[in-house]
């Protein structure tokens, strides 16, 4: 193991020669592995099996704005936790905070090794994909403009009228393979940047009945996409359970 995760497998987390472990590369791959011992400053292991884990079927665009560094660095972890499958960043009209340069790579760096704590903590084998744009309209040059296919859910966190529950939205489009999901700046969209979602399709939703910071509109509406889609297709793939009779 390389010099860093070494040092917290065996002086932070105390593990010793003879431990069973598990390794991840974030992308599918997981391996059953021993601790074989500790040499110049090295974890050694032996890799016992190799497992493979599908992606996600419901693949998680979750789309945000530059903010304030504590703030993304929860954003980031949570969304790993829940799931997300690509986190894209991008200056709003509203931003409070915008990334140039130098000090965008190294604030993805940071998001990294975030994503990778989270991922270890969390269980899951699949890394996101981080993305940057400059603008709303950078990001949103993504998604072609019209109405989504039934295979995907473009979903618009709002909070001026019309919008609709995230619960209607479900009931509308209940079997989907992609979920794209946009979280505005403190401030707010923008009255021209709601127009442009809405072009791309994107339906404006509540998130409850009070309003939430940034980072909690985040960390809601990715668990409503885990709760309202995710288990629904979990059970839909599952086999029916069969009742045994006397």
């Amino acid at each position: 193991m390389d010099a860093e995760v070494s040092h917290h497998l065996w002086r932070v987390l105390r593990f010793r020669e003879g431990d069973a472990l598990e390794l991840c590369d974030g992308r599918g791959r997981t391996a059953e592995a021993r601790i074989r011992g500790h040499r110049q400053g090295r974890v050694e292991v032996e890799v016992l099996a190799l497992n493979r884990e599908e992606p996600d079927p419901i693949w998680t665009v979750l789309m945000v704005p530059w903010a304030r560094s504590d703030r993304m660095d929860l954003v980031v972890r949570q969304a790993v936790e829940l799931g997300v499958a690509e986190l894209w960043f991008f200056e709003a009209e509203r931003s409070q905070y915008a990334l140039q340069g130098s000090r965008k790579e190294k604030r993805l760096g940071r998001y990294e090794k975030i994503a990778r704590d989270a991922l270890c903590q969390s269980g899951r084998a699949w890394l996101p994909v981080f993305r940057c744009e400059d603008s709303t309209e950078e990001a949103l040059n993504e998604w072609v403009p019209g109405f989504p296919g039934d295979d995907e859910v473009r979903i618009l966190a709002c909070e001026t009228e019309p919008r609709e529950t995230l619960f209607a939205l479900r009931h509308w489009r209940p079997w989907v393979t992609r979920i794209v999901a946009a979280v505005g700046p403190e401030g707010g969209w923008t009255d021209a940047e709601r127009r442009a979602f809405d072009s791309r399709g994107f339906s404006p939703v509540s998130l409850g009945r009070y309003v939430l910071r940034f980072e909690t509109a985040c960390t809601a509406i990715l668990a409503a996409v885990e709760v309202l889609w995710k288990q629904a297709f979990s059970q839909k793939s599952q086999p029916a359970a069969r009742m045994e009779t006397p």
